[in-house]
């Protein structure tokens, strides 16, 4: 018993360690006591933890807020200290890659973009490579200076390897992107790896922890090329345990319906992707039948979601019935998600719902397809659109990370 007690022990040690970070990380500044009440952990044991951590420069001092009364010397709070540590998100897909590096509470300090389109995953990965080396430059930083790195992409990822099992769309399979990114950049640090609609939530979690109103389950639904919608639980005062792989944009909607790029058939992402809507305008302008979006297309060498939205605003009523029936198709989806998960909040990002319209049609459909028998009260967020939330995704991947990791 006692050998298994002191083998334990080490364990016991970082795991309190990470749980103070996280509790620090989320309530901060906070003082000393709450911290131990919070954790059930003695205010020794805190005490101790907390010091050594200051030591390291990972969390500061903070006096109490001087509007807070309080006799005699005023208590000192600790907080993540922001500028101790610098780390890299970088978001990887075939059309584009976006990269960031923050601060440790993820405030942008620098950023840039690659728009070059590559369907080959040895192109895309090269190009991650070489916006690490362009982001230290323009931050004018060194390597070592970056704590850790997060990659994300679309499709399943096996976090702890650092893996992609498997990207659909361009048929990317089995690729250790962690060891690949490695070997380009000669990085040492810490690389992680995560899906990038799973990465946004917990980015949103941990630096926009506020939108979620004290819900303790959240689902993120990201509608872009694909669709995914991963399920965080235990959000409320944790980081949040991700259930599943979200891959809600091959849940068959139609049986025998519209090919999907998975090789199935009737997939959301075949009815609701911006992929899908920018083919689907594309093949009705040349129909003839999208007069607003055809002058549109006269100063342009190629359609993107950007010009289908506007086409639809300024009243192309064809490319508005294209855009409303793969928002009814979502509609359907997130109902079914609401009837059977019941998660306390759910946020939904995608350019198509920066247009206000296709908010309340979207609204439409999901209360008018929602179970009324245990219907209490759908929490639901729209979250603006935003070019680097990937990249600022990846970030949060890293800096989590960063805190789950030992520090002596």
């Amino acid at each position: 018993m006692e050998n298994s007690i002191g083998n334990n022990l080490p364990r016991v040690k970082v795991q309190n360690q990470f749980s103070i970070k996280e509790i620090v990380y989320k309530f901060g500044p906070i003082s000393r006591i709450e911290i131990a009440d919070r954790l059930g952990l003695t205010l020794p044991t805190i005490t101790t933890s907390v010091s050594s951590m200051i030591k390291n420069g990972l969390l500061k001092e903070v006096e109490q807020d001087h509007s807070v009364k309080s006799l005699g010397r005023r208590t000192m709070l600790v907080d993540i200290n922001e500028n101790s540590r610098r780390f890299m998100g970088i978001a990887i897909r075939g059309t584009v890659r976006n990269g960031v590096i923050v601060d440790t509470r993820g405030h942008v300090l620098a950023s840039l973009r690659d728009e070059r389109s590559f369907s080959d995953y040895e192109a895309s990965i090269k190009s991650a490579a070489d916006l690490f080396s362009s982001l230290l430059k323009k931050a004018n930083l060194i390597q070592e200076d970056i704590f850790g790195v997060g990659l994300t992409m679309p499709g399943i990822v096996d976090k702890e390897e650092g893996r992609l099992i498997i990207h659909p769309g361009y048929k990317w399979k089995d690729k250790n992107v962690m060891e690949d990114f490695s070997s380009l950049t000669g990085y040492k640090g810490m690389v992680s790896v995560e899906n990038n609609t799973i990465a946004r939530a917990y980015a949103l979690v941990m630096f926009e922890g506020k939108v979620l109103e004290d819900a303790d389950s959240m689902a993120y639904m990201f509608v872009s090329a694909g669709i995914g919608c991963p399920l965080l639980n235990s959000v409320k005062t944790h980081f949040g345990n991700v259930t599943g792989d979200g891959e809600v944009g091959h849940m068959i909607m139609e049986i025998d319906g519209d090919p999907c790029l998975c090789g199935n058939r009737g997939c959301l992402e075949a009815y609701s992707s911006e992929k899908t809507i920018i083919e689907k305008a594309n093949k009705a302008m040349k129909e003839g039948k999208t007069p607003v979006l055809s002058s549109i297309y006269e100063k342009k060498q190629f359609l993107d979601i950007a010009d289908v939205l506007e086409a639809s605003e300024k009243g192309d009523e064809e490319v508005k019935k294209i855009i409303f029936k793969a928002i009814r198709y979502l509609g359907l989806a997130i109902a079914n998600i609401e009837n059977f998960v019941r998660p306390e909040y759910m946020v939904i990002e995608g350019k198509i719902f920066d247009v206000e319209e296709n908010r309340k049609v979207l609204m439409n459909v999901v209360y008018k397809n929602l179970y009324r028998g245990t219907f209490q009260d759908l929490k639901l967020h729209f979250k603006s659109s935003d070019d680097l939330s990937g990249a600022v995704g990846a970030s949060a991947v890293a800096i989590k990370r960063d805190l789950e990791s030992f520090l002596e």
